[in-house]
């Protein structure tokens, strides 16, 4: 419950830059190795086009036993064109030291 509530007030007096270094750190004991492609589901909370990156804050992803919580991912930004902010979608996500998206598509 604290590392919820740190999260949003990273999120809520940071922005998406301390956002990013906050849950990177976060993401220490996490499974790295899991699956090629792992699937999430979750909210779209920033797109940045230019820089190839979307922060989505998602639920749990069982297959790389990460919990629920926000985080800016690498993605090919053509795959981003087709979302927006605020956007309910899934994904999935290659986890490594920089876990990516590589597919996103609105929820239906």
């Amino acid at each position: 419950m604290k590392i919820l509530l740190a999260t949003a007030a990273v999120l809520a007096i940071g922005g998406p830059a301390l956002a990013q270094q906050h849950d990177m750190g976060a993401m220490a004991g996490m499974d790295m190795k899991a699956p090629a492609g792992a699937q999430g589901a979750g909210v779209i909370k920033a797109l940045d086009l230019k820089a190839g990156s979307v922060t989505l804050q998602h639920g749990p992803i069982a297959a790389l036993k990460w919990p629920a919580m926000t985080m800016a991912f690498k993605a090919d930004p053509s795959l981003l064109k087709t979302v927006k902010v605020g956007q309910k979608v899934t994904f999935t996500v290659k986890p490594g030291a920089t876990p990516e998206v590589i597919a996103i598509a609105p929820a239906s």
